[in-house]
């Protein structure tokens, strides 16, 4: 699951970046805050079933 979230972060970030030079830019950027809304809402899912998994092993 870190594994998962660590390139989750990573295209989250990248995601971001791309929706930041777009918006400044000019463009619309509809489509890269689409990316990103998506990108972040399966980190979220990521860390969520990270510590769901962390806390079954510890037995809670």
């Amino acid at each position: 699951m870190e594994l998962i979230a660590g390139f989750i972060s990573v295209f989250t970030l990248m995601a971001l970046i791309g929706a930041v030079v777009a918006i400044a830019t000019g463009d619309s950027g509809v489509m890269q805050s689409l990316v990103l809304l998506g990108c972040v809402i399966a980190l979220g899912s990521a860390f969520r079933g990270y510590r769901k998994a962390v806390r079954a092993e510890r037995g809670q």
